[in-house]
């Protein structure tokens, strides 16, 4: 029985990790943030626009602006727009009542509402891909008969290179930041410990439009493509 114990115990004493012969002493650390922002030109001309109508029926309305809306998809691919840069974003249909008549009081009577229409809306969302045709795209839709254009946003068509000079230059900032810091403290950078970084992407231009004329100027601006870093060094005495 004894024996059975003792082989037990050298097994358990087998099994228990073993303690570090010395403990490896903290690493000083210094963390900094940078950011980075690069300026863009947009390219790409982003527009939601469609057909609004209003008729006794239901069926009238929806006729007349489907009618006005073909004709506007087709000076789209006139325009050299491609199908695939086409796509519906919305369509109702809802009645329109009358309006209740108001009392001397200028309260208005409680009679019933009464139906005396359809309001029919059918938009879709453009994709203009060569930003300068935008203003004779615009024209073209609303000679075609495009009665509402909701608003004009632009954006990249190549992201990827503006975001990767921003990051950089997130990250460049980021040592900069520790390098002053190291030095007023009198330490220097030894290595990278960690790195996290994001960015916020292009911030899009969106300009609201009312009814447009037969000119349509569309100037995009510059868009802002932002980034960040967050960097923690090692650091040594000098």
């Amino acid at each position: 029985m004894q024996t059975v114990k003792a082989a037990f115990a050298a097994l358990v004493v087998a099994l228990l990790p073993l303690a570090p012969a010395h403990a490896e002493p903290p690493v000083a650390q210094l963390t900094a943030s940078g950011d980075g922002s690069v300026g863009a030109i947009p390219d790409i001309a982003v527009v939601t626009l469609g057909v609004t109508t209003r008729a006794e029926t239901a069926r009238a309305a929806l006729a007349e602006t489907s009618a006005r809306l073909t004709a506007t998809i087709d000076a789209l691919r006139a325009a050299k727009i491609a199908d695939r840069d086409i796509g519906t974003s919305g369509f109702q249909i809802f009645p329109v009542y009358e309006d209740r008549p108001v009392r001397d009081d200028g309260t208005v009577a409680p009679t019933p509402a009464r139906i005396v229409g359809y309001q029919v809306t059918n938009e879709v969302r453009v994709t203009i891909r060569d930003i300068g045709q935008s203003g004779g795209v615009l024209d073209a839709v609303v000679t075609a008969g495009a009665n509402q254009v909701s608003g004009i946003a632009f954006d990249l068509s190549d992201p990827t290179t503006p975001a990767d000079a921003a990051l950089a230059e997130a990250v460049a900032d980021a040592r900069r930041k520790a390098e002053i810091m190291a030095k007023a403290a009198g330490v220097k950078l030894v290595r990278i410990l960690s790195l996290q970084a994001g960015g916020g992407g292009p911030v899009p231009y969106r300009a609201e439009m009312s009814m447009l004329g037969k000119a349509v100027p569309v100037m995009p601006g510059e868009s802002q493509v932002t980034a960040n870093a967050t960097v923690t060094w090692e650091i040594a005495a000098e």
